[in-house]
């Protein structure tokens, strides 16, 4: 069996745009809003989000 030409491999992801290091924007949910409507509020917020590390939902604690 021959091995992987991993040269032509690399060659294909760039011309695809796949396998770069520059992550995507975060969509859905926005990282820099307020999620309390309680004025002052200093609670704290936990952030849950993929492997790949999008940010899928923040949960607010009092």
């Amino acid at each position: 069996m021959a091995s992987p030409d991993y040269q032509r491999i690399a060659h294909l992801e760039r011309e695809l745009g796949i396998g770069q290091a520059e992550p995507e924007p975060e969509r859905g949910v926005y990282p820099d809003k307020t999620v309390c409507l309680i004025k002052n509020c200093g609670g704290s917020n936990h952030e849950i989000r993929t492997w790949t590390g999008l940010l899928t939902r923040r949960v607010h604690q009092h």
